[in-house]
């Protein structure tokens, strides 16, 4: 509940239309999102004029920053902290690795400026672009290529249950360390198990879940799991083994309307190889021969 403060000024729906230059229609929208402050007086919408002037500075201050929301990728991550740094303090990158389904939902709930997003559509084989078209159209927006990313299973090193498909898990009865529910690597797996007519019930810890990649790794590393789905670049990090199984394509998605903004210009200006490799000299499982492309544009 809004505090209002000694005789604060009250602004009616049609004051704060004209303050904010906006029609009456889009303030309703806007207590409707619990976007705007607001309080309901006798049954009439008021808007605390103080509180209003705090909530524009907070969002000018926040239009500065970027906000991306979804899918977990240890070198988006890094790329993410060389832009904070460098464009530090007038830009700052936030992330938060929800899950590529999540981050879309997301972004059309405009919680987010731009999403990441690994999602290999079941009927088309594609990636990311009939699923984005069912979830975000009419809305238009942006897809630009970020990498392209080898995926399969990570196995504890030497592979000592000589695991090469998913198949082998469940021959093996080996323990199985999942990811979380509408991650890219989840759909990835039950594309695999679809494919070979695999029922997940007979696969051993299917619904022991982690968020992350490296979490995956940790899991098969420390010896709470024999195999899980994970990248390669894992490999890099803990001494682990690989199994690659597909080769997927890696996007990140901004709305239209953000796209031509000069805070995103600056960001997408960082999706560039040569920018990427400084991050590492070794960037086992990914491949940038894309990196930069606009794969879709809506109008």
């Amino acid at each position: 509940m809004i505090k209002i403060e000694n005789m604060e000024e009250l602004l009616t729906t049609k004051e704060l239309a004209d303050f904010l230059r906006l029609n009456e229609k889009k303030i309703y929208q806007l207590v409707k999102e619990s976007g705007i402050p607001h309080v309901r007086i006798a049954g009439k919408w008021l808007f605390p004029k103080n509180h209003i002037i705090r909530w524009i500075d907070e969002n000018v201050e926040r239009e500065k920053d970027i906000r991306v929301i979804g899918s977990d990728d240890m070198l988006l991550a890094r790329l993410l902290s060389l832009y904070s740094r460098e464009n530090f303090p007038e830009s700052i990158a936030f992330y938060s690795s929800v899950g590529s389904l999540r981050g879309i939902q997301s972004l059309s709930g405009k919680k987010g400026q731009a999403c990441c997003t690994h999602l290999l559509d079941m009927e088309t084989g594609e990636y990311n672009l009939p699923i984005l078209n069912r979830i975000l159209s009419p809305a238009p927006y942006v897809v630009v290529n970020l990498w392209y990313r080898k995926q399969g299973l990570i196995v504890k090193k030497g592979n000592p249950l000589s695991i090469k498909a998913i198949g082998d898990v469940i021959e093996k009865k080996a323990r199985f360390v999942n990811r979380n529910e509408g991650s890219g690597t989840r759909v990835l797996l039950e594309y695999f198990l679809r494919a070979k007519d695999l029922d997940e019930k007979d696969i051993i810890g299917f619904t022991d879940v982690v968020n992350t990649h490296l979490e995956v790794g940790l899991k098969v590393f420390f010896g709470e799991a024999d195999v899980g789905m994970g990248i390669e670049y894992v490999t890099h990090l803990l001494p682990v083994d690989f199994v690659p199984l597909q080769e997927e394509r890696f996007d990140l998605v901004v709305p239209k309307e953000l796209w031509a903004t000069s805070v995103m210009k600056g960001f997408i200006s960082y999706i560039e190889p040569m920018k990427i490799n400084k991050l590492s000299h070794n960037l086992p499982g990914y491949n940038l021969k894309d990196t930069g492309k606009i794969v879709f544009e809506g109008n």
